[in-house]
């Protein structure tokens, strides 16, 4: 597959991507940190658990960490949205019974303000179309037999990049030279002579790799795993946990964002009751926080119902079939498990809670 030849930018988009997005000052507030070239080990045993969707013996399919906080989003955009056209409101209706007395600055600032929500309530609009009627996930396609990695966009043309001249960099998602805890993630990035990250139209050429999280170790791990099957193949690459699939199940509605996993390993005829304390603390923060925590887990749900899910042009399929058929990794699992018994009690807890809040809420406004 012949590599698209990029347009060269002009003089002002190179200003203002440098004073912007993936600038230097950005990349210093990003801490990007190099982890040296692809060939380069880690020294981090290799984890591709939650990572990978499919993959066979010369292509491997992870995600991005797209759908990381997918609903959520998408319902704070709607939420803000109905703001916007609240604002609106509001505006023609202060226009409309004050315009004649109210001060003519007065009435100035509050017809800018109307004016800046028609903008905003777009914006807020397309944040909800995107992550409600989107896609699943933001999938990464690696090719070990022609050294390449294609990104999905959506309806475009996925963006290809040559393995061998991305810059893996380990980043972190808060200032530098500060004691809080960051996100981390691992980065490969396509940089131009100058060391500046290169851009395919609107769009910077990184791929993100798996979820970002607290433990940089993990971060590290995802990406040896891909490094690895890169390198050396799928036969060298340790077994995975669990792999991800596009669409979830009921039990992902009545989950707690995964928090239902404590329960479910914990083990009741433990003597020393090993893990009992953290358990405690997440039945009750889940219990006090129900409310909250199930509108985004039905926003979450819905999202992934709506959602479509990626589909790689049939060239790039092509590629993929020469090494076989498109499996999950061997002997995992998936992300999509059945409720067991001793689930029951949290979720009925947990959902009741929400349920009475949600009850009195509405009782309320019935009053």
């Amino acid at each position: 597959m012949a590599t698209v030849k990029l347009k060269k930018e002009s003089w002002w988009t190179r200003r203002m991507r440098k004073a912007g997005a993936y600038g230097p000052l950005d990349r210093a507030l990003r801490q990007w940190r190099s982890l040296g070239s692809v060939r380069t080990n880690t020294g981090v045993p290799p984890n591709g658990d939650r990572m990978v969707y499919r993959m066979n013996n010369t292509t491997l399919e992870i995600g991005q960490g797209a759908n990381t906080f997918k609903g959520m989003v998408g319902l704070t955009g709607l939420i803000m949205f109905g703001a916007t056209i609240f604002g609106v409101f509001l505006t023609i209706d202060f226009l409309s019974f004050i315009v004649w007395t109210a001060h003519p600055v007065s009435t100035i600032f509050v017809l800018l303000m109307g004016l800046l929500c028609i903008p905003m309530g777009v914006w807020f609009l397309s944040i909800f179309l995107t992550d409600f009627f989107g896609y699943t996930d933001a999938l990464l396609r690696f090719d070990r037999t022609r050294r390449k990695v294609w990104m999905f966009v959506g309806t475009r043309t996925p963006i290809e990049l040559d393995w061998d001249r991305l810059t893996p960099v380990s980043q972190g998602v808060t200032p530098a030279n500060t004691n809080v805890n960051t996100f981390r993630a691992v980065l490969l990035v396509d940089l131009d002579e100058q060391g500046e990250v290169r851009f395919d139209g609107n769009l910077p050429r990184i791929a993100s790799l798996g979820q970002i999280s607290l433990n940089e170790q993990y971060a590290l791990g995802q990406y040896e795993y891909v490094r690895q099957f890169m390198e050396t193949g799928p036969a060298s690459l340790p077994r995975c946990e669990t792999y991800l699939e596009h669409r979830t199940g009921l039990r992902d509605l009545l989950s707690f964002f995964d928090l239902l996993d404590i329960p479910r390993r914990f083990d009741w005829h433990d003597p020393q009751m090993k893990g009992f304390g953290l358990l405690l603390l997440v039945t009750l923060a889940c219990t006090a926080m129900a409310p909250m925590i199930m509108l985004f887990s039905i926003a979450s749900w819905i999202a992934y119902r709506c959602n479509r899910v990626p589909t790689w042009p049939a060239q790039i399929e092509a590629c993929a079939a020469e090494g076989g058929v498109m499996r999950p990794p061997a002997d995992a699992h998936s992300q999509r498990q059945p409720i067991v018994w001793k689930e029951v009690p949290f979720i009925l807890l947990w959902t009741g809670s929400a349920l009475a809040f949600y009850t009195w809420v509405a009782s309320w406004f019935l009053k």
